[in-house]
This record gives structure tokens, C-alpha cells and sequence, in this order.
């Protein structure tokens, strides 16, 4: 995959991204806009049905003419006592019916109905009118039953939908204030800013007053009732953004393995190239008349068809039987054996290998009890693929030191080379099947990148672990650890 074409289509993605964060930011600002917005209105329209429920408790109270009596004075004017209040009838109207002889008669009757004779004779009005006048001219903190207020003012909200904790108090047109109660003490200053109504605006030349309600969390009670919402926002930002991730994570591994394909085809061409090149030069010699005549020579080429032909067998072996161990079809045939001695005939199998680049093996096999439960096959395929390694991966004469040492119930296998290391951020990889270190374009170092993702299969198939200590420039140690009997691992 281009790597052009990978940074465009991320480019493409973090902006699609980015823009749906944004209209979901957007969309979630918006619609708690227009819920404080619709809050707002709910709490405006109960503050108004508050006061004009207001207005009508006090007109009834009123009304109901609770401790008013009648009578008349030196005068003969009427005298209305209502509670602290005193009104004279002279004093507001219908003195003409106040001289009427016959009135004053009817009122002064024995047992009569003092309100039935005004309201007949039309000065009940203006009785009415008089104790209202005086009832506007109390102090506005007589004029209101915090209680009542109080759970008036709940009533309507509740109504509305609403059931947010509130404050409220009195105040005046200058701010300053009448009437707090409850909490409301803490929250003055917020009260003088906050939701407002005009209180009894039907008083004739009365100061203005304002009923003042305050709530205290509110954007936490606008945010508590949005939470579905809320939540599906938060789910759907959540999913678009592991998608996103997801989708890149998977498009570097899709860039990943098709590096690792390539670099596995370019290598195993190049392996493939080189026997099948000397094969073809060699028949070609072989065809030669002269030298059939040539035992020696012949001979030579003979031999040399047959090593080329062997290492041909030993690469596609390798690749078979990587790939049967990725499908999981390797058994393992267990049957107890040396590991000291299948050390052993490793090197002396490649032993040619280490002198041809004037290099050198110490063992040091010093575990007492080296024998072992498993295959002699792949645990013989493993010394040799780390003794390969060790060697293939040093630039001057590979040194090899190969020690074991007992363990609780088992064996440690450890293997040292003074070889090119490999850095920490690689270390964590290089038992991924295809996997190399990059080397740019130096391929001074042949493989496929197949042998210790089959070390360490093997390793775990016999109940083992593998580990690696390396530092660039100064070498790696591989070690293996092996238990003297195991569970076979499917």
C-alpha cells in the first residue's frame, strides 16, 4: 500500500472525524440552549400565575370580611373595625344615604344585617374599596404569607414540568431587599439577578415590588433531565472515535504485513536465485564433452549439484514447516531425550559454518540433569536456528557461548553471541512470523524472518518460554526454559 495513499486516506478520516465531533459538540450546545431557553419561558409563566394567584387569595381574604364590624360613630357616620383598621363610611361616599333617616334606622335596628343593608343600599363597594385602599398601604412583608408563596410557587412548576430546588425573596425596584426566607439568605446577590415577576401590578400608586426566584443548579438540574441524550452523544463520539482508531490501526497493519509480504517474496527469491543459478552453471559444465573426461571435475560439480539441491530441500522445509505450525497440525512426537546431547550434534553439524568465518562455540553445559521430555526433531531445529542466527548477525568472527543450568524442575539453555544486538523497540517483535529488523536497503543478513517465530512456537508447544537480553553493538543472549516433563500444549 502507498504511503502517500495511506497519509491521504488518515488526512481524509481525521477530518471526517473531526467534523462529526463537531456537529455533535454543536448539536449538544444547541439543545441545551434551546432547553435552558424553553426553561426559562415554563419559569416566567408560573412567576405570573403566582401573582395573580396572589392578587385573588388576597381579594378573597378581603371578601370574606374576617373580623369586621360595623357601627356607627358620634356622628352618625358608619365605622367598619377591620383587624388593627378603622374606616369611616363619611369619609368615602354615600353620605347621602347616610342623612336618610330611614337608613339610619334600619342600621341602628336591633339584630340586623349591617352588610346586607349596605350592600342593598350600594355603599358596600365603597366599603370595599376602603379596606382595599388600606390593604395596598400595609407594608409589603404583611401583605405575604412566605408559605403560602413558597409552595404556590413549587405548585406551578411542578406543573410545568419543573422540580429543580429553588430560592425566593422580595425585593424592590432599587434591588434592595423586603422579604428572604429560608436558603434565600445565602443567595441575595444572585437573587437580584435572576428570574423576576412584578408583584400585585394592579395596586394603585404603590411601590414596585418584584417576586425574585433563583436556582441554585440549575444547568446541573438542564443537564441531569438531558441525560439520555447525553449519554447517546457520548456513546456515539465514543464509536467514532474506536472506529477511527480502529480503522487505522488496521489500515498500518494492513501496510505492515504488506511490507513484511514483499520483503518475504524479494528474500526468498533471492535464496530460491542463488542454488538454482549454481545448479544450472553446473549442468551446463556437466554437458561440457570435455568433461566427462574430467572424473575430478566432474565429481566437483556432482557435489556441488547436490549441496545446492540439499539447501533448496532445507529452505522450502523451513517454509513448510513454519506454515504447518501456523495451522496448528504439528505433533509432537515426545519421547525422553539429551539436551546436552543434541547441543552437541548441532555444532557439529555447523560447525563447517562457524569455521568458515573464523569464528568459534564454548559450551558450557553445566546442568546436572539434562534430559528432557519432548521432540528431538524441533528441539534440535531450535539449537540450530539460534546458533544460525548468532552467527549470520555478527559482523566480525562470530563467538558463540552456549551454557545450560539446572532449574526447580527443569533446564535453562542459554544462548550468547557477540553479534550487531537488536534494539528495544524490535525486541518486543522479533518473534512475529515474517518479521525483520529493518535494515534499509542492506540485505547483507538472508532469512525470512520464519526461524524464531518457530523457536519460540516449539519452545511453547513443549510448555517453555524463550527469552532476550540484547543491547545494539554488544550482542544478544537467547534463553530458553524447559521443564524435564510437560503437558503437551494443543
Amino acid at each position: 500500500m502507498n504511503e502517500k495513499y495511506i497519509r491521504l486516506l488518515i488526512a481524509i478520516s481525521s477530518i471526517a472525524v473531526l467534523g462529526l465531533i463537531v456537529i455533535q459538540v454543536y448539536w449538544v450546545r444547541n439543545s441545551f440552549a434551546l432547553r435552558e431557553q424553553q426553561f426559562s419561558i415554563n419559569v416566567n409563566r408560573a412567576l405570573t400565575e403566582v401573582v395573580r394567584l396572589m392578587e385573588e387569595k388576597e381579594m378573597m381574604d378581603i371578601n370574606m370580611n374576617s373580623g369586621m364590624a360595623i357601627s356607627s360613630d358620634s356622628e352618625n357616620a358608619i365605622v367598619i373595625n377591620h383587624g388593627s383598621q378603622e374606616v369611616s363610611i363619611g369619609s368615602i361616599s354615600g353620605e347621602s344615604a347616610l342623612k336618610d333617616s330611614s337608613f339610619q334606622a334600619q342600621l341602628q335596628e336591633p339584630g340586623v344585617d349591617h352588610s346586607q343593608i349596605l350592600e342593598q343600599s350600594g355603599l358596600l363597594d365603597d366599603i370595599m374599596g376602603g379596606l382595599m385602599d388600606l390593604e395596598i398601604y400595609r407594608n409589603i412583608a404583611d401583605r405575604i404569607d412566605t408559605s403560602f408563596v413558597d409552595s404556590l410557587i413549587q405548585e406551578e412548576l411542578e406543573k410545568r414540568g419543573i422540580r429543580a430546588n429553588l430560592v425566593a425573596g422580595v425585593f424592590n425596584k432599587f434591588g434592595k431587599t423586603e422579604v428572604l426566607y429560608g436558603e434565600a439568605k445565602m443567595y441575595e446577590n444572585s437573587l437580584k439577578e435572576s428570574y423576576k415577576v412584578l408583584l400585585f401590578p394592579n395596586d394603585p400608586l404603590q411601590d414596585t415590588n418584584y417576586l425574585r426566584v433563583y436556582f441554585p443548579h440549575q444547568k446541573n438540574y438542564l443537564i441531569s433531565q438531558m441525560w439520555a441524550m447525553l449519554a447517546v452523544s457520548g456513546l456515539l463520539l465514543l464509536v467514532i472515535m474506536f472506529l477511527f482508531s480502529y480503522s487505522i490501526g488496521t489500515i498500518y497493519k494492513q501496510k505492515k504485513l504488506s511490507d513484511i509480504k514483499n520483503d518475504f517474496i524479494n528474500n526468498m527469491t533471492h535464496e530460491l536465485k542463488t542454488p538454482i543459478a549454481t545448479i544450472s552453471l553446473a549442468c551446463e559444465a556437466l554437458n561440457d564433452p570435455d568433461m566427462m573426461r574430467n572424473e575430478k571435475g566432474m565429481s566437483t560439480y556432482v557435489n556441488m549439484i547436490g549441496e545446492e539441491n540439499k539447501r533448496l530441500g532445507l529452505l522450502v522445509e523451513k517454509v513448510l514447516r513454519t506454515a504447518i505450525f501456523e495451522q496448528g497440525e504439528m505433533q509432537l512426537q515426545v519421547n525422553r531425550i539429551n539436551l546436552h546431547e543434541v547441543i552437541q550434534n548441532v555444532i557439529r553439524n555447523i560447525s563447517i559454518q562457524v569455521t568458515g568465518k573464523k569464528g568459534r562455540i564454548v559450551t558450557r553445559l553445566e546442568a546436572k540433569d539434562p534430559v528432557i521430555y519432548g521432540d528431538h526433531l524441533h528441539l534440535s531445529n531450535v539449537v540450530y536456528n539460534l546458533i544460525d542466527n548468532a552467527i549470520k548477525y555478527c559482523q566480525d568472527s562470530p563467538i558463540v557461548e552456549i551454557t545450560t543450568r539446572d532449574e526447580t524442575n527443569g533446564i535453562a539453555v542459554a544462548f550468547r553471541d557477540n553479534g550487531i544486538g537488536i534494539s528495544r523497540e524490535n525486541q518486543a517483535r522479533i518473534f512475529e512470523k515474517l518479521y525483520r529488523i529493518p535494515t534499509g536497503n542492506v540485505h547483507n543478513v538472508k532469512g525470512f524472518g520464519l526461524g524464531l517465530s518457530y523457536v519460540k512456537g516449539v519452545i511453547e508447544k513443549h510448555g517453555g518460554r524463550v527469552e532476550v537480553e540484547s543491547e545494539l553493538k554488544k550482542g544478544s543472549t537467547f534463553t530458553i526454559h524447559l521443564q524435564h516433563e510437560h503437558e503437551k500444549v494443543n
